[in-house]
This record gives C-alpha cells, structure tokens and sequence, in this order.
C-alpha cells in the first residue's frame, strides 16, 4: 500500500512540474524572465530619443490585439507619440497585470483558475500522505 501511494505522489508531482513547464511555454516566457516596462520602451526605442513615435510602435510584433487601437490608448495626451510615463502608467489595451479591459478580467480568471487546481493538487497529495 505504501508503494502504491509513493507512485501516486510522484506522479502528482510530475504532472505538476510538466504542467508548469507548459503554463510557462504557453504565456511565452518559454522560462526566460520578462522584461519590465521601462526595458520594453527601451527596446521599443530604436532612435533611443525618449518617445516612441506610432513608427516605433508599429515596427514591433503585438500578440496582444490591434497595435493601432493600443497606440492610439496609451498616447494620452494625443501628441502622436508615447513617453515612457505614458508607456508605463497601465494606460491602453493589454497592460500585464491591470487588469484593464477584457485581456485584463481574462488574465486574472486564467490566474484564479490556475490557483484553484493548485490547491486540488496540493489537496491530493495531503490526503495520499494522510492516508499512509
């Protein structure tokens, strides 16, 4: 019986490894950390002038709806480019962790969904302990 449960743990556990593998592959960090917003308006900052102009914005892929409209979002003040202020300050469609707009609402249920069937996990492999 106890051998039994030692499989049962270990499969857990490698389900839930792979599974975070795969969480990690799927959100496109393919492991590697994410850049923080001001490394991404460097990046985004060819001419390095401290604005990016729509040309800048536009030369970048978005995975994340339609680059025109989030341009269009973060540019505040409508001088037809984007300061790393207004870049930064979670204005516009598709901000990380904003929680704005539907990308937002999506990523925090996709969020609450994962911790959810953490604590499954974690649930069953309390009870397969308990139970030897």
């Amino acid at each position: 019986m106890k051998c039994f449960k030692l499989v049962v743990l270990v499969g857990l556990v490698t389900v839930l490894f792979i599974a975070g593998m795969a969480l990690a592959q799927w959100q496109g960090g393919h492991g590697a950390p994410r850049m923080g917003c001001q490394e991404r308006f460097d990046a985004l900052d060819t001419n390095h002038h401290g604005k990016l102009t729509k040309e800048e914005f536009m030369a970048a892929p978005h995975h994340r709806g339609n680059a025109e409209e989030m341009f269009k979002a973060m540019d505040v003040n409508g001088h037809g480019y984007i300061t790393k202020e207004e870049f930064c300050s979670g204005q516009g469609m598709g901000r990380r962790g904003m929680g704005q707009g539907q990308e937002g609402e999506a990523r925090n249920d996709e969020r609450k969904e994962k911790e959810i069937q953490d604590k499954k996990v974690d649930d069953a492999i309390k009870k397969a302990w308990e139970e030897k």
